[in-house]
C-alpha cells in the first residue's frame, strides 16, 4: 500500500470506526467460511462442519479485539474521546477558561518572546549567507586583551597569503560612517569599508548586479564602486530597479553602484544595519587621511572573517594561526611582540565575542525571571484545577465505582490540561507577537542603525511548544493524581472530608508561590533599585546644561588645515552665542559605545609580564576640561600654543598617575606613545570612560592640534535648557558648509540615557516581570483562600452558632492564610538571597546589592497577601449561622 493510501487508510480508523468494524466482520466470515470448507474436506458434513467452526467463535472474537487494537489504533481511538471530553469541558466552563488561558498565556509569551532575543543575538546563524558553520572570526591579542583585538591592515593581507591552506578565504570589514548624498543635502550613514572577497568568503549574492570582484582588491583609490545594502537600496534610491550603473557622492567623490545585496544579508555582524559597501582599496576616499594604514601594522582597524576549507578541522585552522604568528614575530618582532591570534567560531561569536559572557549573563538571569513568572503562573493554575478537582470529585467517584481505571481518567485529565495550555500557547504566541513587535521598535538615538531582528523563528516555534507541553504537565499532574484518588464513600454523597491529601497539596502550592514571587520581586527591586543609585554614580564630569552634536570634515574631503581652520572658525562662532558659558571639542565622548586605546612605553618603568601596556585615550580641544566641568587636579589645561611646532603634550587623570608613577609628581613626566614623546601637563581627577560600572581605568588626552583625527564631537555647556541650543548648533555648521552632516545631536544626559538603555530596559522589564508575579500570586492566595472559605462554610456557621464572633473568624481565616504567606516568604528570601549572588555580576557598582530590596519587597508581598486574604476571610465572618445549619 502507498503512503497516501496508509495516510487515507488511517484516517478512516480514526473517524469512520463503523467503517473498520464492517471490515473486520466481512473479513471474520470469511475466515469462518474458510474453516468450515476445510472441515468438510477433513470429512465433516457440512453441519458438523458449521458447529466446529463456531467452537472457535471465542478465539475469532479475540482475534477480532486483536486486529481492532492493532489495525484500528484504539489509542487514536481514545484520544479522540479524551479530546472531545475535554473539549466539552472548556466550553462548559467559559470562565475558568478564560482565567486559566489568559494566566499561562502571559508566562508563555514572555518566555517565548525572551528566547526570540537569545536566538537573535546568540543562536540564529547569519542570514543570507553559505554554509554559517563553515566561518570563523580571527581577533588578535595582546598583553592586557588576550582574545578580540582587531586587526591593521597588513597584518589581514599577511595572514589571508599565508593560510590559504586552512582557510577557503580570508575577509576584511569594517564600519566606517560616510557622507552621502543623491540629492541636494548629504546623510551620514554607517558603511562597510570591506575586502573584494567579503561577499564571496560570506558565500552572499547579489540580488540585483554583482558584488565586488578580485580585481577591486587592487589599485588604491582606483574603485570607486559600492554595493548598496536592500535597505539603502529602497531608502536612498527608491528601489529603482535600474540603479546598478547609478553614481552618487560619497564623502564628496562620485561612486557608481555595481550591486545590491539580498534583502535577508546583513553582514558578519548582523545587528547592525549597513548602509553600503566600498572597497577597502577606497580607504583613502572613506578615511581621509589613513592611506598609511596600507602599511601601519599597529593601526588596528579591521575586523577578519575566514571560510574554513573543507575537512579542515578548528584545531588545524588554530594550529595553522599560531604558526603565521610565529612566522610574523620572526619578520617583525617589535610588532609582534607577546602577540598572536585568537580564532573564534562564528556560531559561538554573539553580537562580539567580547560581550558574549556578558549577553549570557545577561539572557539567563533574564531567562530565568521570565521562567519564574511562567512557574509562578503554573501553581496559580495547579491551585485552580486542584479546587476544581474537589468539585468533580463525586463525578469521579462514580466513574471509578463503575469501573473506570485510574490511568485512564488520569490519562484524561491530562489531556485536558494539555489542550488548555494548548490553548495558552496559541494565546501566548500572541502575546509574543506583541511583546516582539515592541522591542522591534525601540531604535537608539545614535547614527548606528542596530536592530536585532527579533522574529518567531522556527526555533523560536518549537521553543514555544516545548514550554506549552511542559507547562500543561506542570500545572495538571498534581491536581489530576489528586482528583483520580477521591474518598470513594463520602464522594459518592457528595461530601468532602475535612483537610486532607488536597488541602496540604494546596497549601504546600501557596507557599510556593509566594516563594517564587519573593525571588522574582526582589530580583526586579534590585535591578531598580540599582539603576536609580547608578545616576549618582561619580562619572567624573558634570552632565547638565551639555549639548553636544558630532562632525567630520574629512567626509567632505577637507585636509588637515582646513579641518584646523574649520574647528576654530566654528568656537568663535559658538563662543559669539549669549547663552553659551564655554565651548570644547573632543574625538571620544565619555561613555560611548566605542572608544580608542594605543600603546605606552613609560621610561623607567618595567612592565610585569603579560601587563596590558595599551592605554585609552581621547583627543580634545583647549576648554574641554572646562566646559565638561572637570577640575584640574594639577598642571593646566591645552592652549592654543600646543600646535605642531610645540612639544607633545598630554593631559593624565589620577588613575595613570597612580599606576606609572606612585607618590611622584606627574608633571613634566615623559611618555612614549609610538614614534613619538609626550610630556604631562595636567592631571585630572579619574572618572568613567567606557562603562558606569566599570573600575578605575588609566585614561590620556591628546592636543587636538598634535595629533590628527577625523570626526570630532562639539561640546557646548549653555546657561539655560541645552535642548533649545541643538538647533542654533545646527545652524552655525550649517553656516560654514552646508553640505557637511552634522549627526547625533543631543544633550549629554541623553547621551547618558544611550549609556543606560540596557539597564534601563532591564530595570523596566524585570519590573513589569515582578508586577505581574505580585498580581498572580495575590491572585492565587486569593483564589486558595476563597475556596478554602467555601469548604468550611458548615464549619465556620456552627463556630459563630456557639458564640464565636465575627472578628474572631476573621482572625482565624487571617492566621491561616498569612502563616502561609510568611513559611513562603522565608523560604522566597532565601532564594532571592541567592540569586542575589549571581545578580551581583551583572548590576553596577561594589554595592549593587541594595538592602532595600529584601525589606521592601517581603512588606509588599505581605500587605498585598493579606488583603487578598481579608476579602475572603471577611466574606467568612458574614455567614448567617441559622441558614448555613438549616441548609446542612
Amino acid at each position: 500500500m502507498s503512503v497516501s493510501g496508509r495516510l487515507r487508510y488511517r484516517w478512516r480508523t480514526l473517524f469512520a470506526r463503523e467503517t473498520l468494524d464492517a471490515e473486520l466482520d466481512a473479513e471474520l466470515a470469511d475466515h469462518l467460511d474458510r474453516e468450515t470448507a476445510a472441515n468438510i474436506t477433513r470429512g465433516m458434513s457440512p453441519a458438523a462442519a458449521r458447529r466446529a467452526a463456531r467452537v472457535e467463535f471465542g478465539a475469532v472474537q479475540r482475534y477480532k479485539e486483536e486486529a481492532r487494537d492493532t489495525r484500528g489504533l484504539r489509542w487514536l481511538e481514545d484520544l479522540r474521546q479524551d479530546l472531545r471530553f475535554a473539549t466539552r469541558m472548556i466550553v462548559k466552563s467559559p470562565l475558568f477558561t478564560g482565567i486559566v488561558v489568559v494566566t499561562l498565556a502571559l508566562g508563555i509569551g514572555l518566555n517565548t518572546a525572551v528566547f526570540s532575543v537569545i536566538d537573535a543575538l546568540l543562536l540564529r546563524p547569519l542570514p543570507g549567507v553559505r554554509a554559517p558553520n563553515e566561518l570563523v572570526q580571527l581577533y588578535r591579542t595582546s598583553p592586557g586583551n588576550q582574545r578580540f583585538n582587531t586587526s591593521s591592515v597588513p597584518h589581514y593581507i599577511d595572514v589571508r597569503k599565508r593560510s590559504a591552506d586552512v582557510f577557503a578565504g580570508v575577509a576584511a570589514w569594517s564600519f566606517v560612517p560616510m557622507s552621502v548624498s543623491t540629492g541636494d543635502r548629504p546623510v551620514r550613514v554607517f558603511g562597510g569599508m570591506v575586502s573584494a572577497n567579503y561577499f564571496s568568503v560570506l558565500g552572499a549574492q547579489a540580488a540585483l548586479g554583482r558584488t565586488f570582484v578580485p580585481a577591486e582588491d587592487e589599485g588604491r583609490g582606483a574603485h570607486p564602486v559600492s554595493v548598496l545594502s536592500d535597505g539603502a537600496w529602497k531608502n536612498l534610491f527608491g528601489a529603482d530597479p535600474r540603479v546598478v550603473g547609478r553614481t552618487f557622492l560619497v564623502n564628496g567623490q562620485r561612486v557608481e553602484v555595481v550591486g545590491v545585496t539580498a534583502p535577508e544579508f546583513r553582514g558578519a555582524m548582523p545587528i547592525v544595519s549597513i548602509a553600503l559597501y566600498m572597497p577597502l582599496m577606497q580607504l583613502g576616499q572613506l578615511r581621509p587621511g589613513s592611506v598609511s594604514d596600507f602599511e601601519n601594522r599597529g593601526n588596528n582597524i579591521m575586523n577578519m572573517v575566514a571560510r574554513l576549507r573543507p575537512g579542515v578541522s578548528l584545531a588545524q585552522a588554530s594550529a595553522r594561526i599560531n604558526a603565521v604568528s610565529a612566522e610574523l614575530f620572526a619578520e617583525f618582532p617589535e610588532e609582534y611582540k607577546n602577540r598572536g591570534m585568537n580564532l573564534v567560531p562564528q556560531a559561538k561569536a554573539g553580537i562580539h565575542p567580547s560581550m558574549r559572557d556578558a549577553q549570557l549573563g545577561l539572557t539567563a538571569v533574564v531567562m530565568c525571571v521570565v521562567g519564574l513568572l511562567l512557574l509562578v503562573a503554573c501553581v496559580n493554575v495547579a491551585n485552580l484545577f486542584l479546587a476544581r478537582a474537589s468539585d468533580r470529585a463525586r463525578e469521579m467517584a462514580i466513574r471509578l465505582a463503575l469501573g473506570a481505571r485510574h490511568g485512564t481518567l488520569l490519562r484524561q485529565l491530562m489531556v485536558e490540561s494539555l489542550l488548555f495550555s494548548l490553548l495558552a500557547g496559541g494565546t501566548g504566541i500572541l502575546v509574543a507577537l506583541a511583546a516582539i513587535s515592541v522591542a522591534n521598535q525601540i531604535t537608539l538615538p545614535v547614527d548606528i542603525d542596530i536592530r536585532p531582528d527579533l522574529r518567531l523563528s522556527p526555533l523560536v516555534l518549537w521553543f514555544a511548544l516545548g514550554v506549552t507541553v511542559l507547562t500543561g504537565v506542570v500545572f495538571g499532574l498534581v491536581p489530576a493524581m489528586q482528583a483520580t484518588r477521591p474518598s470513594l464513600l463520602p464522594a459518592l454523597k457528595g461530601e468532602l472530608p475535612a483537610g486532607g491529601s488536597r488541602s496540604r497539596v494546596s497549601r504546600v502550592l501557596v507557599v510556593a508561590q509566594v516563594a517564587l514571587s519573593m525571588i522574582l520581586l526582589v530580583s526586579a527591586g534590585l535591578f531598580a533599585l540599582n539603576l536609580q543609585s547608578v545616576t549618582t554614580i561619580d562619572k567624573g564630569f558634570s552632565s547638565d546644561h551639555l549639548a553636544i552634536g558630532e562632525v567630520d570634515p574629512t567626509l567632505q574631503g577637507y585636509t588637515s588645515a582646513a579641518i584646523d581652520e574649520f574647528f576654530q572658525r566654528l568656537r568663535e562662532r559658538i563662543r559669539a552665542q549669549p547663552s553659551v558659558q564655554s565651548v570644547g571639542f573632543v574625538d571620544q565622548l565619555p561613555l560611548n559605545l566605542n572608544g580608542s586605546d594605543t600603546g605606552v612605553e613609560i621610561p623607567s618603568y618595567i612592565p610585569a609580564e603579560n601587563e596590558g601596556m595599551s592605554i585609552q585615550y581621547a583627543i580634545a580641544s583647549p576648554d574641554y576640561f572646562r566646559t565638561m566641568g572637570v577640575a584640574l587636579l594639577r598642571g593646566r589645561d591645552f592652549t592654543q600654543q600646543d600646535n605642531a611646532n610645540t612639544m607633545r603634550v598630554m593631559v593624565v587623570n589620577q588613575r595613570f598617575v597612580d599606576r606609572f608613577w606612585p607618590g611622584q609628581n606627574a608633571l613634566g613626566k615623559l611618555v612614549n606613545v609610538g614614534r613619538s614623546q609626550y610630556a604631562v601637563i595636567g592631571v585630572v581627577p579619574t572618572g568613567k570612560y567606557k562603562s558606569l560600572g566599570e573600575d578605575p581605568l588609566a585614561h590620556m588626552w591628546f592636543s587636538q592640534s598634535q595629533r590628527s583625527t577625523f570626526g570630532m564631537a562639539i561640546v557646548v555647556r549653555t546657561t539655560g535648557d541645552p535642548s533649545a541650543f541643538l538647533g542654533t548648533l545646527r545652524r552655525e555648521v550649517a553656516a560654514l558648509d552646508p553640505n557637511l552632516p552634522l549627526s547625533n545631536l543631543r544633550t549629554m544626559e541623553q547621551h547618558l540615557g544611550i549609556t543606560l538603555l540596557p539597564a534601563r530596559l532591564a530595570a523596566v522589564t524585570l519590573g513589569l516581570f515582578g508586577v505581574l508575579g505580585l498580581l498572580l500570586a495575590s491572585v492565587g492566595i486569593y483564589g486558595v483562600m476563597a475556596y478554602s472559605v467555601a469548604q468550611r462554610t458548615r464549619e465556620i456557621g456552627i463556630r459563630m452558632a456557639i458564640g464565636a464572633s465575627s472578628g474572631a473568624v476573621i482572625r482565624m481565616i487571617m492566621r491561616q492564610g498569612l502563616s502561609l504567606v510568611l513559611i513562603g516568604s522565608a523560604i522566597g528570601l532565601v532564594g532571592a538571597m541567592l540569586a542575589s549572588r549571581l545578580l551581583a555580576g551583572i548590576l553596577y557598582g561594589s554595592n549593587a546589592i541594595h538592602p532595600a530590596a529584601f525589606a521592601v519587597v517581603p512588606l509588599v508581598l505581605i500587605a498585598a497577601s493579606a488583603a487578598a486574604t481579608f476579602i475572603p476571610a471577611r466574606r467568612a465572618a458574614a455567614v448567617d449561622p441559622a441558614i448555613t445549619l438549616r441548609s446542612d
